[in-house]
């Protein structure tokens, strides 16, 4: 099992023992353990149990949940909960924003047992009878609930990946000589995907899936598969010729809008039976375009930007956590690490005080750390720490700490991370005024979206992008793969506009630095180039 399959077991306890009122010291003991494995860089697989049980918070007893988990592939205490707690009540607690707590009543106090009863009982106005739940409640369970069955079936890009790339290994291993390569709109790098589609040259017969236990087969019709590993993602496998396989990439790749745009510019091209995919454009005599800008039209007559953003473009790491405030590894371990990356410099950005649940900094906290970078500098030079904060935005859009401390700083980033229930107007104003602080350097991932889990709040993106130029703030693309934020659409727009775009990783660990590349992926999907890239600048926060 992966650490983020262990971890996630351990929330799951948490939830349904919470759910079931259970000794609330073992909860939060089972909360941590999620919050601390999910950061951790080293395969738990590969630690002893003195290891184990050495890393913070986990003791014995979570140490020898962490083996049972490894060794039997599950955890008999949560087979337990799950056994006594109905199918359709556990997939409620799967509801962003909708608690252990609140599930139990629902589920005691209503006798309701799944998402479709919970929105049947919003729709009749059911949930407003029982305490806890007005109607302002009830219309914004609902819409979560919208957003749950929304994006069931689908995956984040990351996790989307890793699946098509076990699928590509394990047909590559059987079929050295084949290719096998992602499809569709994980091709195009979309953030997220609601199938994962593998086009190969191989014609995996049935028995060579049949051997592998991890694979069922489905589906095997006209050079079509259809295959399920274990629960996980639903894959559909396309079969083509080595002679075709650059005409049938280009086809499985472009969306539905993109074919349609080249066929109507190219009437009667015949780009059929060509082995590589650049070939379709040299016999259209079209600029290439590459697979994250196929996604509209946009791009086929000017073909790809130059210096479209890379991963080598970046200098430096801007967001970055460390123990000083919630983050898994400390100062030194982390500016170590991405020295090591060969990056010229690091963002240094823990929480500020009004994050208290995050360990956020204290004014007397924050000179210490300053303290500690400096002393850092001279020993690292000519590599680069530069001193930052990620500011909450409070809720009348003003940021943490007075404006003297602000100023000590080298860079602020200033994000949102509570009353995310703000009306358009009412949000869209608490944003422009954090902008306009002179200290604000960069707005941190602007909607607060937590992708397939909760949706960003509501903004008027006109004016805000409107601030950011007056009062010349960047937009950070978080690169968080469950965030993602913001949106590539609007890199267009801010480009256009002037505004620069910072990739940043919102790292809490050294192996939550390495999230640039889907910052990257989905940069490039925006169209967003070098110039326009805060962060591939050197001296970015000079003076």
């Amino acid at each position: 099992m992966t650490n983020k399959q262990i971890a996630l077991a351990f929330d799951e306890l948490a939830n349904l023992m919470e759910l079931h009122e259970e000794d609330p010291f073992r909860i939060r003991s089972y909360a941590s353990a999620y919050l601390t494995l999910r950061k951790l860089d080293s395969p738990l697989a590969e630690l002893t149990d003195e290891e184990i049980k050495a890393i913070k918070g986990v003791g014995p007893a979570i140490a020898g949940k962490i083996r049972e988990l490894l060794q039997k592939g599950h955890m008999d205490t949560l087979e337990k909960y799950r056994e006594k707690t109905p199918s359709g009540v556990r997939e409620m607690l799967e509801i962003g924003g909708f608690g252990p707590k609140k599930v139990r009543q629902v589920w005691q106090e209503m006798h309701i047992e799944n998402p479709g009863e919970l929105w049947y009982a919003c729709n009749e106005n059911r949930l407003i009878e029982y305490k806890g739940f007005g109607l302002k409640t009830q219309e914004d369970l609902k819409n979560k609930l919208d957003y749950f069955f929304k994006s069931r079936g689908k995956l984040h890009l990351d996790t989307a990946l890793m699946e098509a790339e076990a699928v590509c290994l394990f047909i590559l291993q059987h079929f050295p000589d084949a290719k096998a390569e992602p499809v569709g709109a994980l091709r195009r790098r979309c953030h997220v995907v609601e199938s994962i589609e593998i086009l190969t040259t191989a014609n995996v017969p049935s028995w060579v899936l049949e051997e592998n236990a991890e694979y069922t087969l489905n589906r095997h019709e006209n050079g079509e598969m259809y295959l399920q590993r274990g629960e996980g993602a639903k894959l559909r496998m396309l079969v083509c010729k080595p002679e075709e396989w650059g005409s049938k990439l280009f086809r499985h790749t472009g969306s539905a809008p993109f074919l349609d745009a080249f066929v109507q510019a190219h009437p009667g091209l015949d780009f059929k039976n060509l082995a590589q995919e650049s070939l379709v454009f040299e016999k259209a005599n079209a600029p290439y375009v590459v697979p994250e800008l196929r996604e509209s039209a946009d791009f086929l007559r000017t073909g790809t930007p130059a210096e479209l953003i890379t991963d080598n473009h970046l200098k430096g790491v801007v967001h970055v956590h460390t123990t000083w405030s919630d983050g898994l590894h400390t100062l030194r371990e982390m500016c170590e690490y991405t020295r090591s990356l060969g990056y010229a410099y690091i963002g240094i950005t823990d929480h500020s005080q009004s994050a208290f649940y995050a360990n956020g900094l204290k004014p007397e906290r924050v000179l210490a750390q300053m303290e500690e970078i400096d002393r850092l500098n001279e020993e690292f030079a000519p590599f680069r720490i530069y001193k930052g904060i990620e500011s909450d935005i409070l809720h009348d859009g003003s940021l943490d700490y007075d404006d003297a401390l602000l100023e000590q700083f080298d860079f602020v980033i200033a994000s949102v991370h509570s009353n995310l229930r703000m009306s358009q107007e009412k949000a869209t104003e608490r944003i422009i005024r954090a902008v306009e602080h002179p200290c604000t350097t960069i707005l941190g991932h602007p909607t607060g979206r937590l992708l397939l889990s909760r949706e960003g709040y509501p903004l008027d993106w006109d004016a805000v992008l409107e601030a950011c130029v007056k009062y010349q703030v960047a937009i950070e693309l978080n690169a968080h793969p469950r965030r993602l934020d913001i949106d590539w659409t609007l890199i267009p727009k801010a480009i256009k506009m002037g505004i620069k775009i910072s990739i940043n990783p919102d790292a809490h660990s050294k192996d939550g630095i390495l999230h640039t590349k889907y910052g990257v992926m989905l940069a490039r999907k925006g169209g967003l180039t070098r110039e326009w890239c805060l962060n591939a600048g050197m001296d970015i926060f000079a003076g």
